[in-house]
């Protein structure tokens, strides 16, 4: 009976016969015992810490154990890159109380953050703090991005620079070609675009308020603001006709290797998408279907203006521009002086940072030449930036960053991952310091 139960389980049948057969379910009795996982837990906690001896180099940095809601600090060993303890709160009082700990540390590595700025001043104010490149060089685009946004208008504007103009000067594209689809009909946007502009402001005529026109249309305050605003229903068709799609920054890929001679729509979507282009073959087709009509045109077609877009050609290097991209950028600093201040601002504070250029008083010259005339989202990190004066300078005049620190970031984020909802501190801290 016991050799035909234990074949029975080899052969993936149920073992025993009959009603009294055991549910295929049930996992067959092994001679090797498992122990269950709250085991494993309780022995990785009963491991003991390892040591980290002194810690000259420094690295701190956040990290999330409840995003949004909850977060740590991770120490890392500069020399070694090994994370050296990891604190419960990413309070400066904690940070502080850690280092007068550990007094043997002389240089601290982090990003911009007020609180390990403070932290440390508290804790050690004999160590040297280093800020971090790409940390401040992220700070510089974001309020670059901001003042681009505040000043988005200036986009919507069509640029004179680079159009669709053959040598003659005659214009080679319909210019209301964009408001049809691709078969010719009307674009529904289009036409509702016109409908609404038309009882906006035949609303307006007589007399209505805002708030009327927009409880009887059925559309949200902001919506009619805009709507009145524009004096031209043109105003409003650029934006309409021009809003951003996932094939804009190929569109100038697609043009030159069509004019190449490649016009088959599925080759040139397997090309695009190893650019990191994220949509189907029907998408390529549909901006392809022009070409094969004949409306081809004799240049490349321009780049859409968004603030994203306009940001990374301020925050780039300016040889690494195309051609294209450094004729819109010019136009549009012509167009707007606040744009030109923030493009020059922006590329000296870049450049400063990328080379490690410590010219005396040059970073002092900046943030006096921000604040004077400086955009006022410019202003404020050039406020923040002199309160970090040190630590930016030392950033300037040393070797030293944060990826160390960010490698192991990401490190415990796979840990987080691993361990799903058995993510408590005290388990998440052993085997962050005892993982290899």
């Amino acid at each position: 009976m016991a050799q035909s139960r234990v074949h029975g389980h080899q052969c993936g049948l149920p073992a025993g016969h009959g009603s009294r057969a055991r549910p295929s379910h049930h996992t067959p009795p092994t001679s090797h015992s498992v122990s269950p996982p709250h085991t494993l837990l309780r022995l990785i906690r009963a491991l003991p810490l390892p040591s980290s001896g002194p810690v000259p180099l420094l690295g701190v940095d956040e990290f999330a154990v409840r995003r949004g809601r909850t977060y740590a600090t991770i120490l890392i060993d500069m020399s070694t890159h090994r994370p050296v303890d990891v604190l419960a709160d990413r309070a400066a009082s904690t940070f502080a109380s850690w280092l007068r700990d550990h007094p043997e540390v002389r240089m601290i590595c982090r990003d911009r953050a007020g609180s390990f700025r403070d932290g440390a001043q508290a804790g050690a104010p004999q160590t040297r703090q280093v800020a971090d490149a790409w940390h401040l060089l992220h700070n510089l685009a974001e309020a670059v991005e901001r003042v681009v946004g505040r000043h988005c208008a200036v986009l919507r504007e069509r640029l004179t620079c680079y159009d669709d103009r053959t040598e003659d000067g005659q214009t080679q594209e319909n210019p209301g070609r964009a408001e049809l689809d691709i078969h010719g009909r009307p674009r529904p946007l289009v036409a509702r675009t016109r409908e609404r502009h038309l009882q906006v402001h035949e609303r307006i005529e007589r007399g209505d308020s805002l708030r009327a026109i927009a409880r009887d249309l059925h559309l949200s305050r902001s919506t009619v603001n805009r709507f009145a605003r524009a004096a031209d229903v043109t105003e409003l068709l650029f934006a309409a006709t021009h809003r951003p799609t996932l094939i804009d920054d190929y569109r100038l890929y697609l043009h030159h290797r069509w004019m190449e001679g490649c016009t088959n729509a599925s080759a040139l979507t397997r090309e695009i998408q190893q650019l990191g282009y994220r949509g189907d073959v029907n998408t390529v087709r549909r901006h392809l279907k022009p070409y094969r009509n004949g409306t081809i045109p004799q240049t490349a077609p321009l780049p859409h203006m968004t603030v994203r877009r306009v940001t990374d050609w301020i925050m780039r290097r300016p040889e690494r521009l195309t051609d294209t991209e450094r004729k819109c950028l010019t136009e549009l600093c012509e167009r707007s002086p606040a744009l030109a201040t923030t493009t020059t601002y922006a590329r000296r504070l870049a450049l400063m940072v990328r080379e490690r250029r410590s010219e005396h008083l040059a970073l002092d010259v900046w943030i006096a030449d921000v604040r004077l005339d400086g955009q006022r989202e410019l202003r404020t990190l050039a406020n923040g930036m002199r309160r970090d004066h040190a630590a930016i300078q030392a950033a300037l005049t040393t070797t030293y960053t944060s990826g160390a620190v960010e490698g192991n970031v990401t490190r415990i984020k796979l840990l987080k991952r691993q361990m799903y909802g058995r993510a408590n501190f005290d388990l998440l801290r052993r085997r962050i310091l005892l993982s290899p």
